[in-house]
């Protein structure tokens, strides 16, 4: 394809995209992203040709993560060079990226997206731009899209990146990646590459190279023409749907909270759509509400009387009197003696870390097909609390048993005869009897046989445990 063929395709699509958006003008403002790869250098050249065109002004930001050392260093001054020879201010911002994730438990990957992101979303603040422009192409929002398929995303999910969000301007959402690398070829252009891109232990990385290709050779060789389909499709259809979510909510607020007979009276999918609302009015964000926390708020309507269940970030959800309330709980140390925590189970439903282990406490007032069928699952155990003394969380301690159907037997005998490592002994968390040596239930694995769950048990304790992961 001839080079001024591949130059007025792209150059026409991202000019349509500003002037769709009233952003190609002098009066306007862009902060470009650039990380020096082909997809942003390439659209940092074409900004720059339409700023020359009478286009909008243009402010370079390049965030150097820390990442990968001397290479890292260098795409920092490739950016800073190749706006220096164009006249395009540059402004690049550094940080401590790996630092950043061992803090807050997150993958290298979600930690840089963070950080980057909120460098500019100041840089764009300080200097009054209009846009923050981002090089994602068709290619990343289809692996986004697979990505939250993956997750078990809902319909706004499905809506993935926009071209224009108010504040993220994507003008290539609907060029591939082979158009973009093509063109900055034509150009003369000579990117940077990261190798961090081809690392198979990142998500992100092993759909692009192993899950689509191989979805397009077996299944759909327009696999990724399908999947941006999709989230065209589901984002129409949750903007619309938001809409009418936004207005049924409001006819469902009361003085006190929502009204838990409107909510009852609505469809499940508008139900969940005005709960999510309703968090988001009363903690500030959606973030860490999930599908989960829908359901356990649903699960609250559905109740009689007045109830209570535990949210994220110390948030509770109540119902009484026919309201439904979010409150910020005040946190409540757990409750540690002789390097033991205490369990109190009053609450409809707890969460504990121990041990870089979640454990999630839940009463019951019956027990559902489900949870019967959990009960093989060795990550939940159940106990009829009727007939279940005090229990601790803790450590192992010498002279600790447990009361098996076969008869009583010696926890160390019994982690030996697991094959239990034997630097994981010491720190595996066991949920026992207080003041005693006996053991209820090894996180994960055995139980002991005190307090069987049967057809008859009323009040029943589910204790499941999840060991924390970081997402790659």
């Amino acid at each position: 394809m001839p080079f001024f063929y591949q130059e007025h395709i792209l150059q026409k699509q991202v000019e349509r995209v500003l002037r769709a958006h009233d952003l190609f003008s002098p009066q306007r403002t862009l902060l470009a992203a650039c990380s020096g790869g082909t997809d942003s250098l390439a659209l940092l050249y074409v900004l720059d040709l339409l700023r020359s065109a009478g286009g909008a002004r243009l402010i370079c930001v390049h965030y150097e993560h820390g990442i990968r050392g001397a290479d890292s260093l260098a795409d920092a001054c490739f950016v800073e060079r190749f706006c220096t020879v164009r006249k395009i201010p540059f402004i690049l911002g550094t940080g401590d990226v790996p630092a950043y994730a061992r803090t807050h438990r997150l993958s290298i990957e979600t930690a840089a997206r963070i950080c980057r992101y909120d460098f500019f979303h100041r840089i764009r603040d300080e200097r009054g731009c209009d846009a923050v422009v981002l090089a994602h192409h068709a290619d990343d929002l289809a692996e986004t899209i697979l990505l939250r398929i993956l997750r078990g995303t809902g319909p706004a999910g499905l809506a993935a990146m926009q071209e224009w969000d108010g504040l993220h301007l994507r003008p290539f959402l609907t060029v591939t990646r082979a158009a973009i690398e093509t063109y900055a070829d034509e150009c003369g252009l000579k990117p940077r590459y990261d190798a961090t891109n081809d690392c198979m232990d990142a998500r992100r990385n092993r759909i692009r190279h192993e899950l689509l290709p191989e979805l397009a050779r077996v299944y759909n060789p327009a696999v990724q023409e399908a999947l941006t389909r999709l989230g065209t499709l589901a984002g129409e259809e949750d903007d619309f749907l938001a809409g009418v979510a936004a207005e049924t909510f409001q006819h469902a607020m009361c003085p006190e909270g929502l009204s838990v007979v409107a909510v009852r009276a609505m469809h499940p999918a508008m139900q969940r759509r005005v709960l999510r609302l309703f968090w988001a009015q009363k903690t500030g964000t959606t973030q860490d509400f999930s599908y989960l926390h829908e359901e356990r708020m649903r699960a609250l309507l559905a109740a009689k009387g007045a109830r209570v269940c535990e949210m994220p970030h110390g948030w509770q959800a109540r119902v009484r009197y026919g309201v439904l309330t979010l409150h910020h709980a005040p946190s409540v140390k757990p409750i540690v003696e002789k390097g033991e925590i205490l369990l109190p189970f009053i609450r409809e439903y707890a969460i504990m870390n121990f041990r870089g282990i979640e454990f999630r406490f839940r009463r019951l007032t019956h027990m559902t097909a489900d949870d019967w069928h959990r009960m093989k699952v060795r990550e939940a155990v159940y106990a009829d609390l009727d007939g279940l003394p005090p229990l601790v969380l803790r450590t192992r301690r010498t002279g600790d048993y447990i009361r098996l159907p076969f008869g009583r037997k010696k926890l160390k005998n019994i982690l030996i005869d697991d094959k239990i490592p034997q630097e994981q002994r010491d720190v595996l968390p066991l949920i026992a009897l207080a003041d005693t040596h006996e053991i209820f239930w090894i996180a994960g694995g055995r139980r002991s046989i005190i307090a069987p769950v049967t057809e008859s048990s009323t009040d029943v304790l589910d204790i499941t445990c999840v060991k924390e992961t970081i997402d790659g």
